[in-house]
Parts: structure tokens; sequence; C-alpha cells
């Protein structure tokens, strides 16, 4: 099971592999983004946390080695995606189910707004930048009301 597991996220992850690493918000470090739950999601799946960040280094360890061959654009596609996995893996595992999606979903639209700096930063055609800036609002709108949801509800939801 966790051989099935390991190759489909690496599977997953090679889809949109990059060569360098993506810039956090200034777009002046290499460093890749950092996906941080809100502590509703954090309370709610804290009993699995272990197991997602074991997950997380094995898919890691698999990944090494590809570098060197990938572009700039691919390296960082990858970061953003790396980024999310462990967080959206880790707020899925909230027992309630209504949490659980929102929890993932959260890390999973941070990814998607880091994978789209990637594309203003790297890719030259002007329709696709116009496309990652929308992107990017619409991802920071979903996530505001995600979290909104989650203030409001995760607590009578009972799984805090």
């Amino acid at each position: 099971m966790f051989v099935r597991t390991l190759t489909l996220a690496a599977t997953l992850a090679l889809a949109g592999t990059g060569a360098a690493f993506a810039a956090d918000h200034d777009h002046g470090s290499m460093q890749g983004p950092s996906f941080e739950l809100p502590a509703a999601c954090k309370a709610a799946s804290a009993a699995k946390e272990d197991s997602m960040k074991d997950m997380q280094g094995h898919m890691s360890q698999a990944m090494q080695g590809m570098g060197a061959q990938m572009t700039d654009a691919q390296k960082g596609l990858q970061q953003a995606m790396m980024s999310m996995n462990g967080p959206m893996m880790q707020g899925m595992m909230a027992k309630d189910a209504d949490v659980a999606w929102i929890c993932a979903m959260i890390p999973h639209h941070q990814g998607a707004i880091a994978m789209a700096q990637v594309g203003l930063k790297n890719g030259d055609n002007p329709e696709a930048k116009k496309i990652a800036e929308k992107t990017i609002q619409e991802q920071e709108k979903s996530i505001k009301e995600l979290t909104s949801w989650l203030d409001k509800n995760a607590q009578k939801e009972g799984r805090q």
C-alpha cells in the first residue's frame, strides 16, 4: 500500500515538476513556500500529523536527484506541490467530513497561488500571465472564505 501511495504521489508531483524553486512572496528568495494550516485544522488532525510527516518525507526522498534535469519553472512548480502536499494530507485527516475537506482545500489553494507565482515569474505568454494573476486573486478570496467558515463552524462541528 505504501509503495502504491508513494508512486501515486510521485506521479502527481511529476505532472508539474520544474527546475528552480519558487520564490516566496517577495519573489526574491529561492526558498519554497511554506503552507500553514489554521489552528482549527491542526487541532482536528493532530493525531495523524506524524504519519503525514513520514509520508511527506518519503515522497521528498523519492523526488531527490531529479532537480538537475529540471528547468527553473519545473523546480518552482515541484516545490509548490511538495509544500502543499503535507498540509493538505494533514488537513484531510480531520474526523468531520466538512472540516476535513475545508482543511485540505486551504493548502491546495495556497499551492495554486504559489504555482501561479511561478508562472508569472517564468512564463512569457501574456494571456497565461493574466490567467495566473486571476488565479491568485480567486484563490486568495477562496482561502478567506474557507478560513471564515472554519472560524464560525469548526468548533460546533465538534472536531476541534
